[in-house]
C-alpha cells in the first residue's frame, strides 16, 4: 500500500475546475488498495465545499497547512491553535501594513474575513463576504489559522518574511501565490504528512507527494517521492530532480508504470 498527498490550488484544482484525467487516476488509485490525501492551506469549511462539488475520493483531508487533519469518515484526527496574543497582535499589525488587503480567520472549520484595505483588489477572496466585526473575531479567542490576502505574490513573500521573523518563536508564516499562511508554530504540510503516514502504519518509502507552491515545500522535502507540477516558480521546481508532471494523474501513471 502507498500513500499518495496532494497539494490542492494550483495541483489538483485548474483555474475553477478539476481534470476528468486526475478524478479517474485517483479512483483507480484507490481502486489499487493505495490511500490518496489531500494537503491544503484551505480551511475545513473551503475543502468541504469542494469534495461534495467535485465528489473527492480521499482518506485523509490536511487543511490549514497541517494544522487539522481528518479521516475519510470526517473525524478530527488532530487540531491545533495559534497562541491568543500573537494571533491578535498580528490582525492589528496588518492595519499597518499597506499591501495587505484583508485577512481570513478560521477555527479549524468555520472562516470570518475582515478587509483590512478596501481600495486594493481582493486576489484571493473576492468573493467571501464578512460576517463578523473584527472584535467578535478577536472576542472569539479560537484562531487555528490566519490568512493573509496580499497585494502579489512580493508582497506575500516579503509578508511572510516580517512575520517570521518576528513572531517565528510562535508561528509558522507562509507565502502562498499572493496570501500568507500564519499556523502554529512546528505546523507545516510536512508535520501533517508525517502524522498521516504514521497513522496509517506505513513506511517512508512508500510515500509519494506532489505541489506548486512555497508552502508545499516541506512537504516535498519530507517525502520519499516528491514531484511538482509544471507551472511551479523556480524555487518549487528546484526542490525536485527531474520529476515534474503536467497533471496529477501523470504522476500517477508514472508511479504505477514503474511499480
Amino acid at each position: 500500500m502507498k500513500l499518495l498527498a496532494t497539494d490542492y490550488d494550483g495541483t489538483l484544482l485548474f483555474g475553477d475546475a478539476l481534470l476528468q484525467d486526475d478524478l479517474d487516476a485517483i479512483h483507480r488509485w484507490r481502486e489499487e488498495g493505495n490511500q490518496f490525501a489531500i494537503v491544503t492551506g484551505r480551511s475545513h469549511e473551503s475543502m468541504m465545499k469542494q469534495i461534495a462539488e467535485y465528489g473527492l475520493e480521499l482518506d485523509y483531508l490536511v487543511t490549514n497547512n497541517g494544522g487539522m487533519i481528518f479521516d475519510r469518515e470526517g473525524k478530527n484526527l488532530l487540531a491545533s491553535q495559534l497562541d491568543t496574543i500573537t494571533a491578535i497582535d498580528l490582525m492589528f499589525a496588518s492595519h499597518e501594513m499597506g499591501d495587505v488587503v484583508s485577512y481570513v480567520v478560521n477555527d479549524g472549520y468555520n472562516r470570518h474575513k475582515v478587509v483590512v484595505n478596501p481600495g486594493l483588489p481582493d486576489h484571493r477572496y473576492p468573493h467571501m463576504q464578512p460576517d463578523w466585526t473584527e472584535e467578535q473575531i478577536m472576542d472569539s479567542a479560537n484562531f487555528a489559522q490566519i490568512v493573509f490576502s496580499m497585494r502579489d505574490r512580493d508582497a506575500a513573500m516579503e509578508f511572510a518574511d516580517k512575520v517570521n521573523m518576528y513572531f517565528g518563536s510562535s508561528v509558522n508564516a507562509f507565502a502562498n501565490n499572493c496570501v500568507v499562511d500564519v499556523v502554529p508554530n512546528g505546523t507545516s504540510k510536512a508535520s501533517g504528512l508525517e502524522f498521516i503516514t504514521a497513522y496509517s502504519g506505513l513506511d517512508d518509502d512508500d510515500v509519494y507527494a506532489i505541489g506548486d507552491s512555497n508552502n508545499d515545500i516541506p512537504m516535498l522535502e519530507a517525502a520519499a517521492h516528491p514531484a511538482v507540477i509544471a507551472a511551479a516558480p523556480a524555487e518549487v521546481l528546484e526542490v525536485v530532480d527531474d520529476r515534474v508532471y503536467p497533471t496529477v494523474s501523470a504522476f500517477i501513471e508514472d508511479i504505477e508504470h514503474n511499480a
